[in-house]
């Protein structure tokens, strides 16, 4: 109940008691790294997608300070940051390997932030962006309507970071005309009877299409285009 009543009339502010980023000093391993202070919570503590935006807003805001500062650090520790998947590997071997600790969700932060800008960095066209399907704050990697990178979530739950870089450098973006035809080939290809309009009509709506591609009105000749009521 308490959560249902910050998050509907007070959706700005963080619930009291959740996980949040806070003043802390730098631990011994760490010389002269200052961890992230936001005072908000963690990006897997939202709980509504209006706190999500706003906490993920408050996230990417912080790159520009957050990324020299961890890059600073891997310096020190002589640890190779740019895009490399082995130096990636390196990074998230010795985030793995470390004691938690007070300053390891602003490490958590501050390593998805670096990797997601070296991604970035090195295709044309992807960005940061919010999920909006998600009642949690974790910025993803996009490139069009593409997810290609889950850079936070990655450091987080100590993924293979070398991977998680080759597939952002490697993503390709999707084709929603083309995979709406494979899909419609090996649908026609599975049974005998023709599709009827109302199928293909929410054939086009579950791949976000307004109208059948050329190539699946080849495939099915000349009928009535479910999305028009057109010969097609």
């Amino acid at each position: 109940m308490r959560e249902l009543l910050w998050s509907t009339f007070l959706p700005w502010a963080r619930i009291p008691g959740t996980p949040s980023y806070r003043a802390v000093e730098a631990p011994a391993d760490l010389p002269g790294y200052h961890p992230y202070a936001g005072d908000h919570e963690l990006p897997g503590a939202t709980i509504d997608d209006t706190r999500a935006r706003r906490v993920c807003t408050r996230i990417l805001g912080a790159e520009a300070e957050r990324v020299p500062e961890v890059s600073a650090l891997l310096d020190w520790l002589g640890l190779e940051h740019g895009p490399d998947d082995e130096a990636w590997r390196a990074v998230g071997g010795w985030f793995a390997d470390r004691p938690v600790d007070d300053a390891t969700p602003s490490l958590a932060l501050d390593l998805g932030l670096l990797l997601g800008r070296r991604i970035i960095d090195a295709r044309e066209g992807a960005r940061w962006d919010a999920d909006a399907d998600s009642v949690q704050a974790y910025p993803q990697v996009v490139l069009g309507a593409t997810v290609i990178a889950l850079p936070l979530q990655a450091v987080e739950n100590h993924a293979d970071l070398g991977e998680v870089l080759t597939t952002g450098l490697e993503t390709t973006e999707a084709d929603a005309a083309a995979d709406f035809t494979a899909w419609l080939q090996e649908v026609l290809a599975e049974r005998d009877e023709p599709l009827d309009d109302d199928e293909l009509a929410w054939m086009l709506s579950e791949s976000g299409l307004a109208e059948l591609p050329e190539e699946a009105r080849e495939l099915l000749g000349t009928r009535t285009d479910p999305s028009s009521g057109t010969d097609s």
